[in-house]
């Protein structure tokens, strides 16, 4: 499986990274965030709401992943697995363009 468990840490902490930057928690140019980040991210509910979906949507897209995966069914999906799916993928991409979206304004 490419899309391992580590990259899918990196991918959250990139949302949280770009979140805490347009909200001017921490400046353009710095890559660390503050141990109660999530507590000051909370202080714009649009954009809390827009990082936690975004984060549900990728971790709930990889377990189904994994799970295919560790039951030897990649590239051999039911009709009920693919719509499940492209389901997940939508969720994720829409996740994905709402907190871009949110954290560019």
């Amino acid at each position: 499986m490419i899309f391992t468990e580590e990259i899918l840490r990196q991918v959250i902490a990139w949302a949280m990274l770009k979140t805490s930057k347009s909200l001017g928690i921490i400046g353009d140019d710095e890559t660390s965030l503050p141990d109660n980040v999530l507590e000051l991210i909370g202080v714009s509910p649009n954009h809390a709401d827009a990082l936690v979906e975004f984060a549900d949507a990728y971790q709930d897209w990889y377990a189904f992943h994994l799970g295919i995966y560790k039951a030897g069914k990649s590239g051999n999906l039911s009709h009920s697995e693919q719509a499940e799916l492209l389901a997940l993928i939508g969720r994720r991409d829409t996740a994905r363009k709402a907190l871009v979206e949110i954290t560019s304004q």
